[in-house]
């Protein structure tokens, strides 16, 4: 596609720079305009330095910026430092939605740098909400400083994948809080469980009940834990007959949910 004035389209495929060449490179805008605003920019902060200092970019270089809530852009670099760059718009998108419920990962959080690999998946996979869960035999509870690590990590993953609405991150939660919640769908993966896929299927199509993936701590469910689920109406699904991580038992579920979305136009 070549260049035009400033529009919004529908993302059917990646933007692309001028002679159809794929803009390889992607930055975070939460303060992107929308159309009526005009085609102008400014990226700052972290952003801004990594593109100057690390990538070497400079005024004429196309960059694809996103803002988290769905929106894209093409901008040619107009001009700036190392703490602020200006940018003119090009072209807009708007990402297509998917259908079906919004999907939540409620999970306990594994130890030391494995809770970033899991964000970053769970981000590349497609979930929507993450809520960090405390259970009985919890073992790490995220602090305000872990949760802000999260949230980089979230954008570092929505940059490298291609996705344009950012994973929120959530407060801690107890387990009894999760359940008390109306309105949604509970599945927990447990070891040894018979329900497959086929049940996150018919749980994908109640689109206006959130459907939450719960994964507890390697020390397992307690069985009171367990009990109260099933009064919640909760549905087990099956992640294997081994025993797991949590991060490998809650991208396990991320995965089967991945597979079953369907994307609309």
């Amino acid at each position: 596609m070549g260049w035009c004035d400033p529009c919004c389209r529908h993302r059917d495929s990646p933007i692309t720079s001028r002679g159809g060449v794929g803009v390889k490179h992607r930055f975070f805008c939460d303060t992107l305009p929308n159309e009526a605003d005009g085609g102008q920019v400014v990226l700052k902060g972290p952003e801004a330095k990594h593109l100057t200092s690390v990538l070497r970019l400079g005024p004429g270089d196309l960059v694809e910026l996103f803002d988290g809530r769905g929106t894209a852009a093409r901008a040619e670099i107009i001009s700036g430092g190392k703490r602020e760059i200006e940018l003119s718009v090009v072209e807009r998108e708007v990402d297509s939605q998917q259908s079906g419920p919004e999907v939540v990962l409620a999970t306990a959080v594994p130890k030391g740098d494995r809770i970033r690999s899991l964000v970053e998946k769970a981000t590349e996979l497609g979930i929507d909400r993450m809520v960090p869960l405390k259970t009985q035999r919890s073992v790490v509870h995220p602090r305000v400083g872990k949760q802000k690590k999260m949230h980089h990590a979230v954008i570092a993953a929505c940059k490298q994948c291609g996705r344009n609405r950012l994973m929120r991150i959530d407060p801690l939660m107890t387990w009894d809080e999760l359940l008390a919640v109306e309105n949604q769908s509970l599945v927990i993966g447990q070891q040894g469980a018979e329900n497959s896929g086929e049940s996150i299927a018919r749980l994908l199509a109640a689109p206006h009940m959130p459907l939450v993936l719960c994964v507890g701590p390697e020390g397992g469910w307690t069985d009171g834990e367990l009990d109260a689920a099933r009064e919640a109406k909760a549905t087990l699904i099956g992640v294997g007959r081994h025993t797991l991580r949590i991060e490998t038992a809650a991208l396990a579920l991320a995965a089967l949910v991945s597979a079953s979305r369907k994307v609309e136009d």
